[in-house]
């Protein structure tokens, strides 16, 4: 049957209006749908849905009993009676939208649903729990620092193994991590799998959209979906072949539901710690177009283009130091009648250009 058909039965049932066919339809559709889907469900979730329904049934035949009187002779037949036809309705009905929201509820990505046990041949396994209000500070075994959001948790051995260091995070943290290439630096959230060798990234579950997201601040990493069904080893390959690297001021967003990587700039690009100590000079005086985006992708190392040849030959003066990226190609941009747009991990400057 269609569903539209099934709704339209379940429809004629709760009124009274079915044959003793369609009701035996009826129900050999319901004992299908709940056999799959209720011997899904824990023995607790199976009880709870049984209660509700033989809760309900009565409340209904109670009801019933209330509005309409219920001849003596008819008491014995009461399972067959109509009254019961409309609470057995009522009750498949209730336990159809109870059904429909547990397998909602299992459909809606969970961040926390898989999990990896972290553990050391050197030493015993630790756990950190932020319940405060701020940021907590934790340095690791390898002078890495790991500032903890309120609410987050981190697993970690008080000795990494000698080829590899691992961690489990949930939640929300800033990872700092000290350089060395012979040991990895794996951190597991979630599905989501992040490898460093030496650098500084952000990691934070985005419950509005359901994703987990990567931002890096120095360095490079390297993004990737855990494989849960090779459990050998955390030197987890990419799944299907799946990952990114990450490069300052990139971001990308792990959706579980699908699987899929997007790669993005992060909101507020920030100049890179190396780079700012060169202090680039942001005073411009007739400065073409052309040298003053490479003096910006140097700053943020994040890649600008011209949709148009014709723009590297405009120029700017003025003074866009102590500004945010945004705001400095806002300025720029509109004093070439251009504009700007987000591509991905690069930055689009189009616009008419100049003779």
């Amino acid at each position: 049957m269609s569903d539209r058909e099934i709704q339209e039965l379940l429809l004629r049932y709760r009124q009274g209006n079915c044959t003793e066919e369609e009701v035996v339809k009826i129900h050999l559709w319901y004992e299908s749908l709940n056999r799959d889907a209720v011997y899904s469900l824990g023995a607790e979730e199976r009880l709870f849905l049984e209660n509700k329904l033989y809760e309900n049934i009565d409340d209904e035949i109670f009801l019933s009993s209330l509005r309409i009187p219920v001849p003596v002779e008819s008491e014995m037949n009461i399972w067959k009676s109509t009254y019961f036809r409309y609470g057995v309705a009522a009750s498949v009905i209730l336990l159809l939208g109870i059904l429909f929201l547990f397998k909602k509820n299992k459909e809606i990505p969970s961040l926390k649903s898989e999990t990896l046990a972290v553990y050391s041949e050197q030493g015993h396994l630790r756990v950190s729990e932020n319940r405060t209000d701020s940021v907590q500070h934790l340095k690791l075994e390898d002078n890495s620092v790991v500032l903890l959001s309120p609410g987050s948790s981190i697993s970690y051995p008080d000795k990494f193994a000698k080829d590899k260091r691992e961690v489990q995070l949930d939640g929300d943290a800033f990872f700092k991590i000290s350089k060395n290439p012979e040991r990895p630096f794996f951190v597991y959230s979630g599905k989501l799998v992040t490898k460093v060798l030496g650098t500084s990234f952000r990691i934070k579950s985005n419950k509005d959209i359901h994703a987990t997201e990567v931002e890096v601040v120095t360095g490079k990493v390297s993004v990737f979906e855990n494989n849960f069904n090779d459990k050998t080893s955390a030197e987890q390959k990419p799944k299907n072949g799946q990952g990114v690297v990450l490069t300052p001021n990139q971001r990308v967003s792990y959706y579980e539901e699908s699987g899929h990587l997007l790669t993005s700039i992060v909101d507020e690009p920030v100049i890179i710690p190396v780079n700012k100590e060169t202090e680039l000079n942001l005073v411009f005086n007739n400065e073409s177009f052309a040298d003053i985006i490479a003096t910006l992708q140097k700053e943020y190392g994040i890649e600008i283009v011209f949709a148009n040849d014709l723009l590297e030959n405009c120029t700017f003066t003025g003074d866009v130091s102590d500004m945010p990226l945004y705001d400095k190609l806002d300025l720029i941009c509109k004093a070439n009648a251009a504009c700007y747009e987000i591509k991905g991990t690069r930055i689009l400057i189009s616009g008419a250009g100049c003779d």
